[in-house]
């Protein structure tokens, strides 16, 4: 994560205001509700043919077949436009088509029909200045088409023949371009690269590419435009460009720089020209490096000139001519023609116009209007194109809408998980909810393309029919399934399930981004693209970034157990924050920020602060660690937080540093029904659009029971300052109820926090790498009636002076609604928590970067308890433990309440904490303390398995000591008498039911070491009395070898990377062998080495992506085999993949 703003361009804020809804009609039902459809393809633009063997193969029943019923329905090629206000096709529309029958009105023997198609990639109009410029189909390589039997089907017209034309046209606007898209740098953004050009061993500095524009007018120029990048460090590099044989120009590219955010590489357009001079066309392109690793790539170019109109060659020919534009009628002269050679207008490419011309011996004439420009085919009917049969879909009607609350777009393999949460919030919530797979979406919305944007206009629609009626617009949308920055799945394991919208920045790290964003801009006037403040979230979205089966069906257990009363709990109240070191204190003065907007917006909630300089730092060989960090992250996680945030450094795989969670931690986490929302103010933490990276974020939120319920994180590189400001606007928003007491669902939340953000903040790019990250339609476990106490010693509240040290204190209570009102019939829990006054902590500067500084906590318990409700009421006694902070200040009284089906919050803070009572008690014994492992079964000197649960029952006249004033009355644990590992188990410890006197912990202790083990206990009681108990175990040795998280780091890589794996034989010599793959199987290189490990996780084999005769291998995508034997014993292996960039 960066820590300051990038200057920015200071725009106008102004509220965002909905004027209204839009007037784009929809049709009430689509062509594919009913009859039968088949789908096609087509790769490229031209005339197809389509025959009865191939209708037969998509399973038409060919049998007796009325040529009159087949019909063609399509919306054409190219992409869908992005802006909310361009011209979009509703539904499919029917093209016209030519058929073939001999007049019979049966379609049998040879018939076929013939119609005209576009392909899925397009070229974009320039009228003013005459010119064209491609668009590649960055989601497609194939344009679709559905064909349907029944009812009267649309044939080609033919066009009127107009007369006395001024001019004659011999030839025609000729147009060409290449784009090979390859390799994308940062793994993210839209823009694909091609062939390289360098130096390095294996790699050409010239390349020269053949283009097909037959017929060229040899003594008309040729224009060829071009865009390349280059990648060189201090000088810049260059392109020359030649026309065959002959240069036509050169291109410049500026060099990069050497700050650690500079782009990947620099790039540069250019527009060259030459005459042709020669039959046999091709492109050269020489790269000039700047330096000896100095690398360029060829990302397109375009080539335009003209070509002579006529058919030698040929079966078929697209052509226009900017020349005649403006002129009324033409005269087209078309060469080489055959007697059966046609001509179709395909200005529209969904009606084409057939042009009857008269042959002129070898030429076929013909004339048009040309007071605009027009598209024409020509071609001979026995040379045409035969489109890919893809098969039958299933009936479907999208656009039968009614309103609906919440719309879930899955892919087809998740499709049983996203019914099955839509049931649950039909049940639970009484939304409305309609599902639909990316297919169908596709199918109606894309015409079968799977664009991004077919399932923002399918979002839209619901928007545009209900969004001006409150009760009935549309509120959330959920992508269930994982993306993918490659959206044509180039990559081996892609996972483009539900595409997301990727910017079209591909070299610039700090400002390129994924996000879905993109599903909730709604609004006519709305364009992700044109980078506007007007541009604003008009409903909640979520993504389940789910891969398989397994991790969706995780998913969706989390969400059913989330809200079930098994879930119910005290840690409903905990709010988490946690604050990176260094960088002069910047993430600490954040997480200060966001907690104080927390405590003023939501004072109910109790606040845990852990910033990382307020603990000792430990050095080691693998760098500095906060190992109390760790533990105490765990066990907050183990006890149970509403909300878990922080701020500061971080990544896909770990966050700070000194690693404070990565997934070996998440892995030892057991907090099912206890599952918080993650609140990451850190760079990419969860880049789900990456497949390969697995990163934290999908796992805590995807993993089986336990992690997180939803996250709001981040995907790419964000900045501190900008962070800091989206993470209080979202707290303030998600922990705000309103006047009802109800709180914003999660997707509400994150739609009204960033909208504030976008209209508060000139930093549009770092809001839209935030992303929310589960079910917008949930809402966090907020308790939803209130506990109140009423009486303190008898004595109203409100009344209510000081409790003493060493004082007897009983508190009564009552449990109310949200407006107040009494509510008699509630029966059940109530778990009280009395904390002292808030105290001053002082970060111990454990770096030059991190000042020592001050901040308030109130974290010191005087009773943490447990007691009965009856009708509504309730009441519970302690003792003030004796070693209090003397000095007066406002404790707090948190309250939660439960009965197996409705839970309530409360806190009182109108009371002062301090002095000492006049009080004598004669206990001089310290608690009884007895110790288990798991559960009471267990006997001392046991086995156990490396991750126990500490149990202790303890037991005192005076009640047990949990103030936590850092003098030693700590609950403590010590494992073999070794003072660096000891465990405060203080917030641990719940006391029994209507019982300061006895009470429990339990405590999840992880990754102890196989062998004996001895804990030391020791307890206090109030009065400051103590006692010792020891407890003696055996862990136990795993025998069999294994090993998990195989990788390789980094991934992708250029010199240099090393194998990662993690194994249970630290302290043994294990033989490790890599064997490296091409995807077809052939053996490349082989790394074999002797390691033996301190710890589980070994990083030791490093490859530099030369193979066995020392020679760099080429980039792209291979497989590697990492084996693991104990010598003598067992072996294990697993499979990974690599690549090399």
């Amino acid at each position: 994560m960066l820590l300051f703003k990038k200057p920015l361009l200071l725009i106008s804020l102004t509220a965002s205001v909905i004027t209204g809804w839009s007037q784009r009609v929809y049709t009430p039902a689509s062509v594919l509700a009913s009859g039968t459809f088949y789908k096609i393809a087509v790769p490229a633009a031209g005339i197809y043919r389509i025959d009865l063997p191939f209708l037969a193969s998509l399973g038409v029943n060919t049998t007796n077949l009325s040529s009159s019923s087949i019909r063609l329905f399509g919306n054409g090629g190219g992409m869908l436009a992005e802006s909310n206000n361009a011209f979009r096709i509703d539904d499919l529309r029917e093209n016209a088509i030519q058929v073939v029958d001999g007049n019979d009105g049966v379609l049998n023997g040879s018939d076929y029909l013939v119609f005209f198609a576009e392909g899925p990639d397009k070229w974009i109009k320039d009228s003013a200045n005459q010119r064209f410029s491609h668009q590649k189909n960055l989601y497609a390589g194939y344009s679709y088409y559905f064909i349907t039997i029944g009812g009267s089907g649309k044939r080609i017209a033919e066009a009127p023949q107009p007369s006395n034309p001024s001019l004659t046209v011999s030839s025609f606007s000729g147009r060409f371009f290449h784009e090979l898209d390859t390799v994308n740098f940062l793994s993210s953004g839209r823009e694909w690269y091609g062939e390289e050009f360098s130096q390095l061993p294996g790699r050409s500095l010239t390349r020269n590419f053949p283009f097909s524009m037959p017929n060229l007018v040899a003594s008309s120029p040729v224009q060829i435009r071009s865009h390349c990048i280059g990648r060189s460090a201090g000088i810049g590099s260059s392109f020359s460009v030649s026309l065959n044989g002959t240069t036509a120009g050169q291109i410049n590219i500026p060099p990069i720089g050497n700050g650690q955010y500079e782009p990947f590489a620099r790039e540069s357009v250019s527009v060259n020209s030459s005459a042709a001079g020669s039959t046999s066309n091709s492109v050269a392109y020489t790269f000039t490096p700047g330096s000896v690793n100095a690398q360029g790539w060829l990302n397109f170019f375009e080539v335009f000139g003209r070509q002579q109109l006529t058919m030698n060659g040929l079966n078929q020919l697209l052509f226009r001519d900017w020349l005649s534009v403006g002129n009324q009628n033409a005269e087209f002269v078309l060469g080489a023609a055959a007697p059966t050679t046609q001509i179709w207008e395909v200005t529209d490419p969904l009606t084409p116009r057939f042009l009857s011309g008269h042959h002129d011996g070898s030429a076929l004439r013909f004339i048009n209007d040309c007071s605009r420009l027009r598209e024409y085919v020509a071609f001979n009917p026995q040379g045409l194109m035969t489109p890919l049969a893809i098969g039958r879909i299933s009936t479907q009607n999208l656009h039968a809408t009614s309103p609906t609350d919440y719309i879930i777009i899955t892919h087809a393999n998740f499709l049983a998980q996203a019914q099955r949460l839509a049931q649950f919030h039909r049940q639970r919530n009484s939304l409305r909810v309609v599902v639909a797979t990316t297919e169908q979406v596709f199918n109606e919305f894309g015409s079968g393309s799977p664009d991004p944007a077919a399932l923002r206009d399918f979002v839209k629609m619901y928007f545009d029919k209900y969004g001006n009626d409150p009760a009935n617009r549309l509120r959330y949308l959920l992508l269930f399934g994982d993306a993918s920055f490659d959206y044509r799945d180039r990559l081996t394991g892609n996972t483009n399930f539900v595409p997301a919208y990727e910017n079209p920045i591909s070299l610039d790290v700090l400002n390129t981004y994924t996000s879905d964003d993109f599903f909730g801009f709604l609004e006519d006037s709305e364009d992700i693209n044109s980078g506007l403040v007007i541009n604003t979230l008009d409903i909640g979205i979520g993504r389940v970034p789910a891969k398989n089966q397994t991790e969706a069906k995780n998913f969706v257990d989390k969400v059913e157990a989330y809200t079930s009363v098994q879930s119910f709990g005290p840690w409903r109240n905990n709010l988490l924050f946690i604050a990176d070191d260094e960088d002069q204190n910047l993430h600490l003065q954040d997480a200060e920020t966001v907690t104080a907007t927390a405590g003023s917006v939501a004072p109910v909630f109790d606040l845990q602060k852990v910033y990382l300089d307020a603990f000792r730092q430990e050095s080691g060989s693998g760098g500095s660690r906060y190992p109390q960090v760790n533990q105490t992250i765990s066990n907050q996680v183990y006890n149970g937080v509403l909300i878990w945030n922080f701020n500061g450094h971080g990544g896909a795989t770990r966050l700070t540093d000194e690693t404070i969670l990565d997934q070996e931690m998440v892995n030892t986490w057991n907090n099912a029904n206890r599952l918080p929302l993650f609140i990451t103010a850190t760079c990419d933490f969860a880049p789900y659009d990456n497949p390969y990276i697995n990163s934290l974020g999908e796992n805590i939120l995807l993993r089986q029971n336990t992690g997180a319920i939803a996250l709001m994180t981040t995907t790419r590189i964000v900045f501190a300052y900008s962070n800091r400001i989206m993470n209080d606007n979202y707290l303030r928003f998600a922990l705000q109820p309103d006047a009802n007491g109800r709180y914003r669902s999660l997707g509400d939340a994150v739609r009204d926090a960033k909208n504030f953000t976008y209209q508060s903040s000139a930093d549009i790019t770092n809001n839209r790498k935030f992303a929310l990250l589960g079910d917008p339609a949930l809402t966090l476990a907020f308790p939803v009636i209130q506990a109140k106490p009423v009486r303190i010693n008898g004595i109203p509240v409100a009344q209510t002076d000081t409790l003493q040290a060493t004082e007897k204190v009983t508190i009564e209570g009552e449990i109310t609604d949200l407006q107040g009102n009494f509510l008699p019939a509630f029966n059940g829990t109530v778990y009280p928590t009395v904390f002292d006054k808030p105290k001053q902590v002082t970060t111990l500067g454990n770096d030059p970067a991190s000042p020592p500084v001050s901040f308030s906590t109130q974290t010191n318990q005087l009773f943490r308890g447990k007691a009965t409700v009856v009708n509504g009421r309730f009441s519970f006694s302690f003792t003030v433990p004796k070693d209090i902070n003397y000095q007066y200040g406002n404790g707090k009284i948190s309250l939660y309440a439960e009965n197996g089906s409705r839970d309530g919050t409360g806190f009182f803070t109108g009371f002062l904490v301090g002095g000492s009572a006049n009080t004598v008690n004669d206990d001089k014994d310290g608690p009884g303390i007895k110790a288990y492992l798991n559960d009471e079964r267990f006997v001392n000197g046991g086995i156990t398995n490396e991750n126990p649960v500490l149990l202790l029952k303890l037991a005192d006249s005076s009640g047990i000591n949990t103030a936590g004033t850092g003098i030693g009355h700590d609950i403590v644990a010590t494992l073999d008498g070794d003072n660096s590992r000891y465990f405060v188990l203080n917030d641990f410890y719940q006391s029994g039911q209507d019982s300061y006197q006895k009470g429990t912990v339990r405590f999840q202790m992880t990754g102890l070491e196989p062998g004996h083990h001895t804990l030391k206990i020791k307890a206090w009681d109030v009065l400051n009395n103590s006692n010792e108990v020891s407890l003696d175990f055996v862990v136990a040795k795993d025998e069999e070898l294994e090993i998990s998280h195989v990788l390789n780091y980094p991934n992708p890589f250029t010199t240099n990377t090393q194998f990662w794996f993690e194994h249970n034989k630290p302290g043994q010599d294990l033989v490790v062998k890599v064997q490296i793959f091409t995807v077809s199987g052939r053996i490349i290189k082989m790394l074999e080495r002797t390691i033996n490990t301190p710890g589980n996780r070994s990083i030791e084999l490093t490859w530099d992506g030369l193979d066995e005769y020392g020679q760099k291998i080429g980039r792209g995508v291979y497989l590697y085999k990492l084996s693991v034997t104990v010598p003598g014993k067992t072996r294990k292996e697993k499979i990974g993949k690599l690549v090399i960039f």
